[in-house]
């Protein structure tokens, strides 16, 4: 297939189901084969229906027998009678085939469904998970959350029902045309004016209902954002009286929501009456010419009841075929979403001869290093900066100075886009992702924890920690100063996102984490933000026996962490300004004494750039960062 046949091949329904789920049907081969013969069954068994009672009419009325002359016929009952009995036979046999046909092809394509859709599902999340947090950053948690949930479960629709009616309904279409066109070639030519009638109204109405059903689920995606935002930041949202004003903003996404699907079910409603207009048109034409052929001795009276029976079982497989290519429009929304991100590339995928990262020790190099979360804003220029295993360095700045983004280049969450940063002499991108993160602890400004046991957010650090490794850990961090509370110690399950614990709690779980996973080198980035004096003191002793034998690179803006340091690193405007110890710093002069002096003093000393820091309270050393 060449390059621009396959592109076309690819704009197609077909084309996208394949490219996206093509592998994991063919994996369930005998599925597809088992439904698809099925189908085929009951599609032949419906298409006999009417046969038996063609059969009265034509021979069981006129006395005439239609069984074969062989067949040895008991006294016992007279001929009518066993013409009624095989008839009655028939139309059992033809039922109970039908029956069983359609159970198997129900059952199989469902099956088929779910499988495919949990496969299908399962790869997405994960593929979620390994994009870039450029690509997280640009986007709303409601959008992704209904790609994997809503998108996926109309493709299990597609998968299961739609396209099995469709695919029941077509056929019968097919067979219903081949045996009129049999039978008397004229009045078939009827069906076939219908099905020619429809197909302009068909694929016109099919593109408006496709473009009504996606700006319905681009609404219902601003209404799922609306609501996790709102229920996410509910504390906030309480604490400055906006709930109305949350309450409007859904308000409005929903009316939007309302105005699509209202507009989207009209032009159903008006699709699926032109289906049935048109049908009944066509049986008052096949009843006009089909008495007449009657009354002129060129049709028996069973074919024109299998002729009216046909054409009026074309309105039902015309009106399941609009049906179900309505649901094909609403699918193919979702399946659009959820390609466009199965298509995005993973933002920091393996290099082919990437290899296992070995134990490190935990040297840290920025060799002329420059980034920007977009091209054309630069946040990191030209830094370049050695730090030696074990040793224990702080960079200090104004907020927005690009302190956190040096520490997200370190674990690879994002690519420097100029330079190289080495560990242990080795370009980090020589090693094999995962490798690299697993040497790596991270303590956070907002310790996020899960909605699981103590016991579990601690050994997520480390799966395979043991108990005891478990319990040294929360004994170092200080966990079981508030575990005894708890009401099942360390198996309570604690609230989303850690909200049944105070900040200080959290932080402390999220040190016991750090600490069980025992990484050769520790990233702090703000670890005792927000926390009072007692949460404080605990939370320091904590990570004094964290950060003991470990690389340590930490971002604060309390004086009391930063003047333990080995040494500090100033950074203004995305550049390293100034470097060395905290004594050598306040003797300088510089940057840091000024923010030193601000601390110790209470007294605002001013940023010259346009963006000031301000609200540190005593003791704070600068403002902590986003980024």
């Amino acid at each position: 297939m060449t390059t621009p046949l396959r592109r076309r091949f690819r704009k197609t329904l077909l084309g996208e189901l394949n490219t996206l789920v093509g592998p994991y049907v063919l994996a369930r081969w005998k599925l597809l084969v088992g439904a698809t013969v099925s189908v085929l069954a009951a599609t032949g068994a419906d298409l006999l229906r009417p046969w038996p009672l063609k059969f009265v009419f034509d021979y069981l009325l006129h006395d005439i027998s239609f069984l074969p002359a062989s067949l040895p016929v008991p006294a016992a009952w007279d001929m009518r009678t066993w013409l009624l009995v095989a008839i009655c036979a028939l139309v059992l046999l033809v039922w109970i085939l039908s029956s069983v046909a359609a159970y198997f092809g129900s059952y199989l394509s469902d099956r088929l469904a779910e499988e495919v859709v949990f496969e299908l599902r399962v790869a997405l999340f994960g593929h979620l998970q390994r994009l870039s947090l450029t690509y997280h950053d640009e986007r709303r948690i409601g959008d992704m959350l209904v790609r994997i949930t809503r998108d996926t479960d109309s493709l299990r629709e597609l998968f299961g029902k739609t396209w099995l009616q469709w695919a029941i309904a077509g056929l019968t279409l097919v067979g219903t045309l081949g045996v009129m066109l049999l039978l008397d070639w004229q009045l078939a030519l009827v069906g076939l004016l219908t099905v020619v009638a429809l197909s302009p109204v068909q694929w016109r109405l099919r593109w408006r209902i496709k473009e009504a059903s996606k700006e319905k689920r681009d609404r219902e995606v601003e209404v799922s954002s609306v609501t996790q935002e709102t229920i996410g930041s509910l504390r906030v949202v309480k604490a400055f009286g906006r709930e109305d004003v949350q309450q409007q903003q859904f308000d409005r996404e929903s009316a939007g929501s309302l105005e699509a699907g209202v507009r989207a079910a009209r032009l159903e409603a008006q699709y699926v009456r032109t289906v049935d207009i048109i049908s009944a048109l066509a049986t008052c034409g096949v009843i006009w010419f089909g008495v007449k052929k009657v009354f002129a001795n060129q049709l028996t009276p069973g074919d024109l009841y299998l002729f009216v029976h046909y054409v009026r079982g074309l309105h039902g497989p015309l009106r399941e075929i609009a049906k179900q290519s309505v649901r094909i429009s609403r699918a193919r929304v979702g399946l659009d979403r959820v390609i466009d991100v199965i298509q995005t590339e993973v933002g920091t995928p393996d290099s082919p001869s990437a290899i296992p990262a070995p134990p490190l020790r935990g040297t840290i190099e920025f060799d002329n290093v420059s980034f920007g979360y977009r091209p054309e804003q630069p946040v990191l220029r030209n830094i370049s900066f050695k730090i030696e295993p074990g040793e224990v360095v702080a960079l200090v700045g104004y907020t927005g100075a690009g302190k956190s983004s040096i520490l997200s280049l370190i674990p690879r969450l994002y690519e420097p886009t100029v330079g190289r940063l080495l560990i242990d002499g080795e370009d980090v991108r020589s090693y094999q992702l995962n490798s690299l993160r697993d040497q790596i602890g991270m303590v956070l400004q907002e310790s996020v924890l899960f909605q699981a046991s103590l016991m579990k957010n601690i050994q997520y650090g480390r799966p395979d920690a043991t108990r005891d490794e478990v319990m040294s850990a929360a004994h170092a961090a200080r966990v079981d100063h508030f575990v005894k509370r708890l009401p099942e110690g360390y198996h309570t399950v604690i609230g989303p996102r850690g909200a049944t614990l105070s900040g200080g709690e959290r932080q402390r779980v999220a040190i016991a984490r750090a600490m069980v996973r025992n990484a050769p080198i520790l990233l702090l980035d703000e670890p005792t933000t927000g926390l009072d004096a007692e949460n404080e003191q605990l939370v320091m002793e904590a990570l004094e026996q964290l950060m003991r034998g470990k690389t340590t690179l930490l971002i604060s803006h309390r004086l009391s962490l930063i003047e333990r340091v080995d040494r500090i690193i100033v950074i203004d405007g995305g550049q390293i300004i100034e470097s060395g110890t905290p004594a050598a710093l306040r003797a300088s002069g510089g940057l840091y004494a000024r923010l030193y002096e601000w601390a110790s003093n209470g007294t605002v000393v001013e940023d010259p750039r346009p963006v000031t820091a301000t609200g540190a309270a005593e003791g704070d050393i600068c403002q902590p960062l986003a980024r």
